[in-house]
This record gives structure tokens, sequence and C-alpha cells, in this order.
């Protein structure tokens, strides 16, 4: 294994070993050669270990771990040597310059502290999936949506020893969206590059498929959370918000709105309260 590999790919895996083999051959073919693979085995009951362990590459390294996903994911960013972090699910395809792609982009735009992709995809469903692409808009769009793809992700590893974050529990099937928010009010810059790299599979088993009300419930808990500290931000900033926000609230605190209404309100007034300020 290279000991100063410039990316760190963080690959958990449970009960994988259906899509497993696609999914390493297609990151061991990536056009960008300078990385680790952190295949952080979730408590898997199948061979799923035994496929990893059947590889020679000595790039990649096998992290072994109860069935507990914010755990393997922390494992696998304590674990990582890399300047980037590099994100895959066990189900996916790398297309082949993702890694180049985004390492030069991360590489030419330094204040971009995590950055993702549109994604192709497969299986059950097919198309394009394209995603808000400047800092901006992305920030924004957290208060109704994650306008990041999970297994685009690409972020640089001095992210968690400056802020101390990691994934937390308390949000499941959503801990990546918690993460955004938690790092979007730190500051910290995003973007996406509006090209494809990844094809994204679709199946039934899936958590987005197979815990729909569980990510449905940790996702409007986030985007309410967030709009708590944004709304603080934007009064803060200019006391004119004071009035109509302070309505806004008092408006959805009375049922008389719901929280998707409330959101979706607050969202443009905050999307232009950035662009002036250029902040977060």
């Amino acid at each position: 294994m290279n000991n100063n590999p410039s990316i760190s790919i963080l690959m958990p895996m449970h009960n994988a070993s259906i899509f497993l083999f696609e999914a390493l051959d297609s990151v061991l073919q990536q056009t960008f050669h300078e990385f680790e693979i952190l295949v952080v085995d979730d408590g898997s009951t199948d061979n799923s270990i035994e496929i990893v362990k059947s590889y020679c590459d000595r790039r990649i390294r096998l992290i072994e771990n109860t069935h507990d996903f914010i755990s393997s994911l922390n494992k696998g960013i304590d674990a990582s040597v890399g300047k980037y972090i590099a994100r895959m699910d066990a189900d996916d395809l790398m297309l082949p310059n993702r890694i180049e792609i985004q390492y030069q982009f991360m590489e030419t735009n330094p204040d971009i502290d995590i950055c993702g992709s549109y994604a192709d995809a497969f299986g059950e469903m097919k198309g394009i999936m394209k995603r808000p692409v400047n800092h901006v808009d992305i920030v924004s769009s957290l208060l109704q949506t994650n306008p990041l793809m999970h297994p685009t992700i690409m972020m640089k590893r001095s992210i968690f020893q400056q802020s101390g974050f990691h994934y937390k529990y308390g949000y499941p099937c959503a801990e990546d969206y918690k993460l955004w928010t938690d790092l979007a009010l730190r500051g910290f810059k995003f973007a996406n590059i509006p090209e494809l790299l990844i094809r994204y599979r679709i199946s039934p088993q899936q958590v987005t498929r197979t815990s729909r009300k569980e990510m449905f419930a940790s996702s409007s808990k986030i985007g309410l959370e967030y709009a708590e500290t944004v709304i603080e931000q934007m009064i803060g900033k200019e006391i004119q918000y004071a009035s109509l926000l302070n309505s806004l609230i008092k408006m959805f605190n009375n049922d008389l709105i719901t929280s998707d209404v409330f959101l979706k309100t607050l969202f443009p007034l905050y999307r232009n309260f950035l662009q002036k300020h250029t902040i977060c």
C-alpha cells in the first residue's frame, strides 16, 4: 500500500456480496492511482469479507466492525490518511475518471471543502441525477432537501480534524444530510461538479427504498433544525428580517402552515441573504 495516498476511498459494506466485485473493480480501474480503499465491513453475515480478502491489491484495507453504520463510517474517517476522503457505496460503480476529475477539481479550487457530482441512475430506474452546482444554491437547498449525493462526495480530510464533527446518531437514514448542515453552518464550502462521475444503482435493497418513512422523518427534523440556526443568522445580520421571520415562525407554531411550506418559504429568503452576504 502507498503510505501517503492522496485519497482515501471510504466504502462501507453490509451483506454486499452480490454487487461487491463490480464496485471494487470500478475503483481499481480508475485513471488516478494514488489512493487507498478503506472497506469497512458493517457486520456482514454473507461472504463479503471473503470477497474483499480475495483481492491482492495492497491499496485495499479491510476494517471489520459490528453492524452499526454510523460507527462504520466514523471508523473509516478516523483510519483515513489521504488528503481527501472519497465516499463510495458497495453497490455503485465509479466511472473510470471519477477520482481524477474530483481530485483535479479540489486541487484547483482550494476554497471548496466538499464536492459531489451528477450520477447516472441504473437498475430499477434509469436517468441522470442532477443537483445544484454552486455553494449558495447547495447551502440554501439544505433547508428542503439533501442536495449532495453521498456516494459522489469527495471532501477534505482536514474538515474532521478542524471541526471535530463526525457522522451523528439520531438521524437514521439521513446521517450525511445532517453532516452537511453542520458543516454548512460552520462555513465550509460546497460544490457539485456538473458531470456524471458514478453509476448509481437503484435496487429494492437500498435504504432509500426500505426505510423511506424513517428517512423522511430524519430529513424533516434536520431541515427544521437547520432552519432555526439559519433564522438566527439572518436576523443577527439584518434585523429587518425579524418581523417577517417571526411571523413565519408563529404561523408554523400555530399549525397554520406545514413544515414543508415553512421551509419552502424560507428557502428563497435565505438564498437571497447568502447571495448578498456571501457567507455560510
